[in-house]
């Protein structure tokens, strides 16, 4: 069975991660809120009003479950060493130590989505008779994950890998080490305006162990044909005789990236035969040929107008099988770069942010006009400029990688500007900007509603919605 096998356990947990890129059927909700995607079909979610609530049900029933036993399986002295346990890897540690760190980098998710949540308490309820747990601040929640981080990585071994049931780093565990450090990097950098002598703490202490800086060492999912197509493949894949044409390229990248003459434009959209939204008129070489749809329009014709005259997401993100970026080199670099320019920790900013623009380029395959680009776009002399070109190109960069992530860098940073249209403002109290948290689920609320509204009143200023900042997110957004 299922839990009886550290290998299927660890699979079955790796494939929650494909949720932090986007949704691959209904709302793409995590790409549209940060300008990625946009409606082209109909207006069914440009309201905002279809997806509120973030379930976190699945995660703690789910993945994290799975990883919970492979830990309790490693840690028990009569389960340990039996045949179902030691093909996931002759290492007891390493296999708790990965178990630790993607359980950690799950959870972060979470608490970005909705801020606090059981971790102290939860899965509780059979060994302690916790049923209901208390939900625990994000600060404290931060805290745990970190100290769980900082305690896994230093269990890992190298020279006892996983085996291919790691569908994440192929099992590799010096990969898993600098992935450990780069989550811990980017949840330093997330907290560094509210808590700033942590984040400067635990960012270099991650910054000294060494982490994702080549290529080679990113964090890519493969999807494949078998167990997970790619989230754009019912969308547009030229092959699929049932694509939706339901989303494509969001005005706000498409003209971001026209703005800068960024050349990975023309490996991100197109307007040729391989265009599933319609070839568009124009020198496929001419950035004036690409225009992208608004997200939030009023009306379906609105959306089609618009859509009728946009380009398309190209193929590689279309086909089945396809490498999404999840946690890129880039990203890690732009970390490294910012925490530099905000005095985390000393190095040069300026080369930091250039090997990412680089690394971003290659991930993309675009090889001509890398030079150029880096050369027009230079990080700027004084502190508040260079942090914001940092936080642009970080943004940019991360095109269909981890997007609830990025939301978070929108959050927290407020680049690039991603404002409501009028209709969306009408529908939502005259707010001016995306949302910056979804609403706990029914599940929450139902099934411990004490514990709820607990958490509502102490940290959300007893209202539950979906425009009240979370503890790392200190600066009004609108």
């Amino acid at each position: 069975t299922l839990f009886r096998s550290t290998n299927l356990l660890f699979t079955q947990a790796c494939y929650t991660t494909t949720n932090f890129i986007s949704a691959s059927s209904y709302d793409y909700w995590q790409p549209s809120f940060v300008g990625y995607l946009a409606e082209t079909k109909n207006n069914q979610f440009g309201s905002l009003g279809t997806t509120y609530e973030f379930d976190t049900r699945g995660y703690y029933y789910g993945s994290m479950s799975c990883l919970n036993k492979i830990i309790e399986m490693n840690q028990d002295e009569e389960q340990k060493d039996e045949v179902n346990v030691k093909t996931f890897c002759s290492s007891n540690e390493n296999q708790i130590a990965a178990a630790m760190t993607l359980r950690a980098f799950v959870m972060m998710h979470l608490t970005d989505c909705v801020g606090a949540l059981p971790w102290s308490e939860a899965w509780k309820g059979e060994s302690d008779d916790i049923w209901t747990p208390a939900f625990d601040s994000q600060q404290d929640i931060y805290t745990a994950l970190f100290n769980d981080l900082e305690q896994a990585y230093g269990m890992f071994q190298e020279g006892a890998n996983l085996s291919s049931s790691d569908i994440l780093f192929s099992g590799n565990i010096a990969r898993w080490k600098k992935f450990n450090a780069t989550v811990r990097m980017d949840m330093a950098l997330r907290i560094s305006d509210v808590d700033a002598s942590t984040a400067k703490s635990r960012f270099s202490t991650a910054y000294n162990q060494g982490g994702i800086t080549e290529n080679a060492d990113q964090l890519l999912y493969r999807y494949d044909v078998r167990a997970t197509n790619s989230p754009l493949y019912s969308v547009g894949c030229m092959t699929y005789s049932a694509r939706t044409l339901a989303w494509g390229p969001n005005k706000i990248i498409v003209d971001a990236m026209k703005d800068y003459k960024d050349p990975r434009l023309f490996a991100r959209f197109t307007i040729g035969e391989d265009a599933y939204l319609g070839q568009r008129s124009g020198d496929p070489d001419d950035f004036n040929s690409y225009y992208g749809v608004t997200h939030g329009h009023s009306g379906n014709d609105d959306v089609t107008a618009e859509a009728d005259t946009a380009c398309s997401i190209t193929q590689k993100y279309c086909t089945q099988a396809s490498d999404y970026g999840l946690f890129t080199a880039s990203r890690s670099l732009f970390n490294m770069a910012e925490a530099v320019q905000k005095g985390i920790i000393s190095g040069d900013a300026a080369d930091l942010y250039e090997k990412a623009i680089r690394s971003s380029f290659a991930f993309e395959g675009v090889t001509d006009g890398v030079d150029d680009y880096i050369a027009a776009h230079p990080l700027p002399a004084d502190n508040e400029g260079a942090i914001r070109e940092i936080c642009m190109q970080r943004w940019i960069a991360g095109f269909m990688t981890d997007c609830i992530e990025v939301w978070s860098d929108w959050r927290r940073t407020n680049i690039p500007a991603l404002p409501l249209t009028e209709f969306q403002m009408l529908q939502h109290d005259g707010h001016t900007t995306m949302p910056v948290r979804f609403v706990y689920s029914s599940t929450d609320s139902e099934r411990n509603p004490e514990q709820y509204q607990a958490a509502v009143d102490k940290y959300l200023g007893g209202k539950d919605d979906r425009w009240t900042r979370l503890w790392w997110d200190v600066t009004p957004n609108e």
